[in-house]
């Protein structure tokens, strides 16, 4: 049986400035993540806490900025900006009554929705979303499946198992990420059953 994986490195990345409440992100109606939320919840917002995690091969990161919606005691949008340039990356809302997930990412101009999250470990052990809270806890550097392409992206693995009866196929997982999370994952085969010992 042979095997291919995509390696995580067990590196951790460095967050600072961890639940400081931030009062002049995006004060200025210019900033793009401001608009953004303005434009995404058409509603009175404010900002909450604010984390910087950057990534130690690199040295370069990101800072996830909460959005509240009409003075709300929890958070339910973000907002991710690049910390060397100050570009607005990301924006995500966590609808947590629904169980929704909403990205936009500002570099395609690309929004999507998640709505499985009712049966996302990820979702269930981070309360629902915390991206502030969980910032460091699955944090992984450059290398491999590491800091960037869980920002948000995938990391995919492909493998080959017994179909048994001396057969054999292909499969392949795609695990999508958002701010380290894990939030769809898709399985497929992708060969049809074979001799095990045809490319032997």
């Amino acid at each position: 049986m042979t095997i291919g994986l995509i390696a995580c490195t067990n590196d951790e990345a460095i967050v600072s400035d961890e639940n400081k409440e931030t009062s002049n992100f995006a004060g200025k109606t210019s900033d793009e993540g401001y608009l953004y939320a303005k434009a995404f919840y058409q509603s009175n917002l404010s900002f909450g806490k604010s984390v910087d995690v950057i990534d130690p091969d690199t040295k370069q990161g990101v800072t996830i900025t909460e959005v509240k919606v009409n003075n709300e005691a929890r958070a339910r949008g973000y907002v991710v900006k690049q910390i060397k340039t100050d570009t607005f990356l990301f924006f995500a809302d966590v609808n947590r009554e629904k169980d929704l997930l909403t990205v936009y990412d500002a570099n395609t101009d690309t929004q999507e929705i998640f709505s499985n999250l009712t049966k996302n470990e990820d979702y269930k052990t981070s309360e629902k979303f915390d991206f502030i809270k969980y910032a460091n806890q699955k944090v992984t550097a450059s290398k491999g499946c590491g800091f960037w392409k869980k920002v948000w992206g995938s990391c995919t693995t492909e493998w080959t198992e017994s179909a048994g009866n001396g057969y054999c196929i292909n499969k392949r997982r795609t695990n999508y990420y958002f701010l380290w999370r894990l939030i769809d994952s898709d399985l497929q085969i992708t060969s049809g059953a074979y001799p095990c010992n045809q490319y032997q």
